[in-house]
Parts: C-alpha cells; sequence; structure tokens
C-alpha cells in the first residue's frame, strides 16, 4: 500500500446552558456590510477560547458570563451570554481601511528589534488545552475526518518542545478499496514546527493595514530554494511591544515546476504542491506575553495515475488548531508520540466528553460527509471505512 508523506520543515450538539457550572451558545459571527461569514474570529474570556468555522459558526461554553469578540481588522465587541442569546447573528464592523501601494523602505531595523524582542514577548513554558479538526479530501470529496482534544505541554527545551496528552478522540475515515492510498497526516513536531525569514534572505515591504496598532509587512525570498519555489507571506505586528501576532506563510510559488517523486515499492508518482500556514498568538492578561492560540495548515499532493488509478487527482489536508482555555502550569501527562502520524492516533471516543466541549461546529460538508458514511457503512466489499463514534 503507498504511503504519502508531508515532509513540512517545521457530531455536535448545541444547548443554551449547558449545565448549572457551564453557560454554553452556538451562533454565527458576520461582517456586518458585506453579511458575509467570517472565519477565525477569537470568541473569549478570562477563561475559556474558542473561533468560528470557514462558515462562521461557533459554539463557545464557558463558566463565566462574559464573551469577548476579536479579529483583527475588526472592532472588538463585548458582551455576554443573555445579550448574545438574543442575536441570530452577531455582526462585526470592520475599522476603517484606506486602500494605498505598498510601502518601500528599508524595513531590516525594524524586523530585527522584532526578533530580538521574541524570547522576552512568547511564554516559553506553558499548558493548554486545544482543538484540532484534521480533514483529508480526494479531489473536492472528503475521506477522512478527525477531532481531537488535548493538552499540549509547550517546553523551551530544543529537544523535547511539546508534550501531549490526548483527552479524548473523534475520527472516520471513508475510502472506496480499490483506489486506496494510505495517507499519513504530519505529526505534532512538523505541525508545531516553522521559521521566521532570514533577514538577509528575504526582502521586507509594508502593506497599509487598516489598524494604528499594528504593522502589517510582507516578505519574500530573494533565491529560490532547493526546489526551485520562492516562499512568500506577512506579518502582522504590533506596533507598541513588536510582537508578532500573526504570520503566514506559502512554501510554493511556481509548483508545476516541482518534480514528481516515485514510491520504492510502487509505480505511483506524486509531489507536493502547496502548503501554506497561518498561526495567530494571543496576549495573557496575567502573563502580558503572548501563546500560540490558533494555527492553521493547508496542504496539497498531486497524485499521478497508473496502473491501479485510471485518473490523477489531489489530496488536500487542512489542520485547524485552537486553544480552548487560557494557558496554566498543570502536568502534561504525555500518553502520545509527538513524532507519530497523527491519524494513526486511537482512543475512545465519548459523546459526554465532547458535549461541553469548546470546539469547531461542524460544517454542512462534513455533516453531508458523515451522512455518506453512515449510508455506505455496510458495503464492505466496495469501501474500507475505518471510526470510533
Amino acid at each position: 500500500m503507498t504511503n504519502i508523506f508531508f515532509t513540512l520543515s517545521c457530531i455536535i450538539f448545541f444547548s443554551n446552558v449547558g449545565n448549572s457550572q457551564n453557560f454554553k451558545i452556538s451562533k454565527m459571527i458576520a461582517d456586518k456590510t458585506t453579511k458575509l461569514p467570517l472565519e477565525n474570529v477569537s470568541i473569549y474570556n478570562d477563561k475559556d477560547n474558542s473561533t468560528t468555522n470557514q462558515e462562521g459558526l461557533f459554539v463557545f461554553v464557558s463558566g463565566q458570563n462574559e464573551i469577548n469578540f476579536n479579529l483583527l481588522g475588526y472592532k472588538s465587541l463585548k458582551t455576554t451570554f443573555e445579550r448574545t442569546e438574543k442575536q441570530d447573528t452577531i455582526f462585526m464592523e470592520a475599522k476603517a481601511f484606506e486602500l494605498k501601494e505598498v510601502v518601500v523602505t528599508n524595513l531590516e531595523p525594524f524586523i530585527k528589534k522584532v526578533y530580538d524582542k521574541m524570547a522576552g514577548n512568547y511564554i516559553p513554558n506553558y499548558t493548554s488545552n486545544f482543538f484540532l479538526r484534521n480533514v483529508l479530501k480526494k479531489d473536492n470529496s472528503i475521506v477522512v475526518l478527525q477531532d481531537i482534544h488535548a493538552k499540549r505541554g509547550k517546553n523551551a527545551a530544543p529537544k523535547n518542545q511539546s508534550e501531549i496528552e490526548v483527552l479524548n478522540m473523534r475520527k472516520t475515515s471513508f475510502f472506496q478499496k480499490k483506489n486506496q492510498i494510505d495517507f499519513a497526516f504530519p505529526d505534532f513536531t512538523e505541525f508545531f514546527g516553522g521559521f521566521y525569514p532570514a533577514l538577509n534572505q528575504h526582502i521586507f515591504t509594508e502593506e497599509h493595514y487598516n489598524d494604528a496598532d499594528y504593522r502589517k509587512i510582507l516578505f519574500e525570498a530573494k533565491e529560490k530554494n532547493i526546489l526551485g519555489q520562492i516562499s512568500k507571506g506577512y506579518f502582522i505586528i504590533n506596533r507598541n511591544d513588536y510582537a508578532i501576532v500573526e504570520f503566514f506563510v506559502s512554501m510554493y510559488d511556481n509548483p508545476q515546476e516541482l518534480p514528481f517523486k516515485k514510491f520504492t515499492l510502487s509505480s505511483t508518482q506524486y509531489r507536493t504542491t502547496r502548503y501554506e500556514k497561518l498561526i495567530r498568538y494571543n496576549k495573557s492578561s496575567t502573563l502580558n506575553k503572548y501563546y500560540l492560540s490558533l494555527s492553521k495548515l493547508n496542504a496539497q499532493v498531486e497524485v499521478l495515475a497508473d496502473k491501479k488509478r485510471e485518473e490523477a487527482f489531489n489530496y488536500n489536508l487542512t489542520m485547524d488548531y485552537f486553544t480552548t482555555n487560557s494557558i496554566t502550569n498543570e502536568k502534561v501527562e504525555s500518553n502520545f508520540a509527538v513524532d507519530k502520524d497523527v491519524f494513526k492516533a486511537k482512543f475512545p471516543y465519548s459523546a459526554d466528553f465532547w458535549y461541553n466541549q469548546n470546539q469547531l461546529p461542524l460544517t454542512n460538508e462534513l455533516k453531508d460527509f458523515l451522512k455518506r458514511v453512515s449510508e455506505n457503512k455496510d458495503k464492505k466489499k466496495e469501501f474500507e471505512i475505518i471510526g470510533n463514534f
């Protein structure tokens, strides 16, 4: 069976009040002007965190009544569960934006100061609960869904930067047996890994940003890497403390020039044609320093046709991570190796556990996928279905 590896450098039920201890709510957030849904909105209070999915939907559970809504480029909102419950949709207003040309100037001294302050701006050691959703598509059809709720121990030690304690998990995969390829997800070491562009190897330019408290800096590699690609992306940086609050990078600018790789024991050829990563950091109100709050990975692998497959296709992988609570110093009882394929995790599923957890709601596309799995679960000769819920 063929294995595809990414090498990286680096059924929800809602109620208004979950029980006497927790408030619980599910709503949609949209742009006030366009009425379009807003993704990656931070929903939080002093204790708990959540975020919106691509349809602008969120679920937020907390023992505190306060709710804050925050998204870079938009005016923040502060309210309560009771007030939010009365709204069908929460609308957020974009800050005033004046479109201007990119500013060409020497930004290296500013970026150097940002890098110099990184050690003091970010919390080196902490524990955070997190939610991670992994979705794999074959072309436009979902074949894998995995949700993980776990604890991460973030360590400053370079050899042991993360410890993972999986608290609960739900997953299912749905493949046609005749066309199946054993896809391997990145491990946690790869997912949490990353890089920042070296000053002497990148061109930095500034783009005007619609928030006076931040600067948006674009970067692009001066030369092609060994794969003949130019990496590019951007920072959003706090003007007051020089902290990077958002980072985006795209590793491939011309994927059609990438060579195909051939597996040792198979004639199947493939190449990775997209790798994009978005990272956001929140500031701890108690420590006045930053921690990882959200991370998104989008990648694509192109697989050529061969004797077993009549047509070429693409695998599209998305990994959505966000912290679900304020950071702590709790001990992590590690039960899953950080260098192991994430989808190989084997843990039981508990519906009761998921009922009161901050998590991404299922999109309509994911609901259709689960319906398709249910309708075909007995067709074992045609399909291979693996799942725990």
